[in-house]
């Protein structure tokens, strides 16, 4: 029963899956180390995701800004075309202009962090709020002069202001940007933050009773919610990404899933070939990282594994390298291996050796067969699925293949005891016939 065909084509596949899902696991680091990817969207979130709440755009309507821009940013990377200049006006570009966290980049060319202490954010944050205080204080002054009632000069209360407490300095702020987005009175030209943020730190800066030690807390389990969100995020990216080097993978190497389960339930010599490769896989890559599953705490950004912020150019570029052997070794050892095996590939390409002629012959076998296309797809959306999901899955039918073979050697040694058992009856008893016969 567990070593049937069936299984044996299952556990085929799944090994295929993994197989290319490791590959395109590599491509991905390999991608997101060159172009910091964990570092930008640790700025999205920070920027538009914290520090600026006025996007109305849907879901999907985002989704394709954020990949539209993603490529872009490729393009100008490669192309060494100038991006267009953000607005450092605002209280997110300020955060990451601060001195402190310009110090976790690595250097001009990774200068944006991929990780951020929780303590090291709320102190700059308090940093550029009470910076946007004093840049204010005139203003504020003037607003309590006018109020009915008042007694005291501007240059008292401008005093009284300076000697407060940064619990009080924060609230006047508040209060004034409150007045402004609210009530439409002061005069407040540019405005740094936007009206949704300064009604999340009022709101945090009441619950915390005035206390600024209490605000502090406050601002930092804000900001770690907000990266176990981010971290979501990424692993959204990550997943669209690995489906889009999945699909590049299969129309390359003719990966059609639909012809390979085919020939594994037919071909008994690549199915057994491609179980030894299977078994093999299960002790190989035991130990490999990308087939580790991670936490909630460490599939957040700013706790990823790989901290730009820390690392110097050449550890990024090494850890860079790193990646591309990686991905050199699977194709000229267990890519290879396993397409030999199934005999899977493009062949001759038609018998032309142009590269335009190989690119068009490949578009034309693709594009008019709708069951190849399945076929591509089906690898895609198995890559996406991540490697730590087909090892494990791997893993598991492989035990259970092994556990039905230890049945059936045992079912084997019983048969194999019990002939034994008889057979020096039986020996006994044409013994016993032969001399009967003799003194006969």
């Amino acid at each position: 029963m567990f070593n049937s065909p069936l299984l044996d084509v299952t556990i085929g596949l799944v090994f295929i899956f993994l197989l290319y899902s490791l590959l395109a696991t590599s491509i991905t680091e390999a991608i997101a180390t060159l172009f910091s990817l964990r570092a930008r969207m640790l700025k999205n979130a920070i920027i538009t995701g914290m520090l600026s709440n006025t996007s109305t755009d849907g879901r999907w309507k985002s989704i394709l800004k954020g990949f539209g821009s993603f490529f872009l940013e490729i393009i100008r990377l490669i192309s060494g075309i100038p991006g267009k200049e953000q607005e450092s006006e605002k209280i997110g570009h300020k955060f990451f202009d601060h001195p402190l966290i310009k110090n976790y980049g690595s250097s001009r060319i990774f200068p944006l962090p991929s990780y951020i202490p929780t303590k090291n954010f709320s102190t700059v944050l308090i940093d550029i709020l009470k910076n946007e205080f004093y840049n204010h204080l005139d203003a504020i002054a003037q607003k309590k002069v006018n109020k009915t009632g008042n007694t005291f000069t501007i240059s008292e209360i401008t005093q009284n202001l300076q000697n407060s407490s940064d619990a009080v300095q924060l609230k006047e702020l508040f209060n004034y940007y409150e007045d402004f987005y609210c009530n439409r009175t002061g005069d407040l030209k540019n405005p740094v933050i936007d009206a949704e943020t300064i009604q999340i730190l009022q709101m945090h800066l009441q619950n915390s009773i005035y206390n600024i030690e209490k605000f502090i807390e406050k601002i930092e389990e804000w900001f770690n919610d907000s990266m176990k969100r981010a971290g979501g995020w990424y692993k959204r990216q990550t997943q669209m990404i690995l489906f889009i080097i999945g699909l590049f993978l299969a129309i390359t190497f003719n990966v059609d899933i639909i012809q390979i389960a085919g020939k594994l339930s037919t071909d008994k010599n690549a199915r057994d070939k491609l179980m030894q490769l299977s078994i093999q896989a299960v002790d190989k890559y035991k130990d490999d990282p990308r087939v580790r599953k991670r936490t909630l705490q460490d599939g957040t950004i700013v706790n990823d594994t790989n901290k730009i912020s820390v690392q110097n150019n050449v550890i990024v570029f090494n850890n860079y390298k790193q990646k591309i052997d990686s991905i050199n070794n699977m194709m000229k050892h267990e890519i290879d291996s396993t397409n030999n095996i199934l005999a899977i590939g493009w062949g001759d390409y038609g018998k032309n050796t142009g590269t335009f002629c190989k690119i068009k012959y490949i578009i034309c076998q693709t594009t008019t067969s709708p069951k190849r296309i399945l076929g591509f797809l089906l690898l895609a959306f198995a890559v996406s699925l991540g490697a730590p999901f087909w090892f494990d899955l791997l893993n598991k039918l492989v035990k259970l293949r092994g556990s039905g073979k230890k049945e059936d050697e045992s079912d084997a040694a019983t048969s194999s005891t019990t002939v034994t058992a008889q057979t020096p009856v039986n020996v006994t008893i044409n013994t016993q016939q032969a001399g009967e016969e003799a003194a006969g």
